[in-house]
């Protein structure tokens, strides 16, 4: 019952609906303290930003056992090149909402062609207009490639700019810009 109509039933589920989106129609903003950085889940469909202006040419290490990226300046880039690899680095989104970086290898003009990077490409370029999802074949050395059914809602992107986005992935040590840093050190043995 409710003082306006005495003889409505509290547990009618239409009495009890509220929005999926209820954050944001109570003014309730999303800051975003956390971007990870890495490959998209091999089960989750998700989207590249098509805007240009959310990517970035970057050299990147990956601590492999601690399972870390660093974004690399290029003078330090230069100087471990056999350590560091250059990617393009892009604004994805998962199905579910959630944001990540995504480094995607770049071509390289220098050595024959890979495979896992050339479909990486494809499935980022893909996933500028279509949900995607990719997952390794390790029998044919490549990504499979599969898109969503149409008819799929189109992403909701975040509101930072990029560079703002870039501080709060690399921020917190995640930025190599010397040659005093605890990575580099760890790495020439020190």
């Amino acid at each position: 019952m409710t003082k306006d109509n005495p003889k409505a039933d509290p547990f009618d589920p239409a009495a009890l609906r509220v929005s999926a989106n209820i954050e944001a129609k109570s003014g309730v903003r999303k800051i975003m303290a956390h971007l990870p950085v890495h490959k998209p889940n091999r089960q989750a469909f998700f989207r590249v930003h098509p805007d240009p202006g959310y990517r970035t040419t970057i050299a990147s290490l990956e601590l492999k056992d601690e399972r870390e990226t660093y974004a690399v300046v290029p003078e330090i880039a230069y100087a471990i090149e056999n350590e560091t690899r250059i990617v393009d680095l892009c604004l994805c989104v998962t199905q579910q909402g959630t944001n990540f970086l995504w480094g995607v290898p770049v071509a390289n003009s220098t050595a024959r062609e890979c495979a896992w990077h050339r479909t990486a490409r494809i499935a980022a370029s893909h996933a500028e207009t279509s949900w995607v999802r990719m997952s390794a074949n390790m029998s044919a050395g490549c990504y499979d490639i599969k898109l969503a059914p149409d008819g799929m809602p189109e992403p909701e992107w975040p509101t930072e700019s990029f560079r703002d986005l870039l501080q709060i992935a690399f921020g917190n040590g995640k930025l190599i810009d010397s040659f005093d840093h605890p990575v580099i050190k760890r790495l020439m043995g020190n």
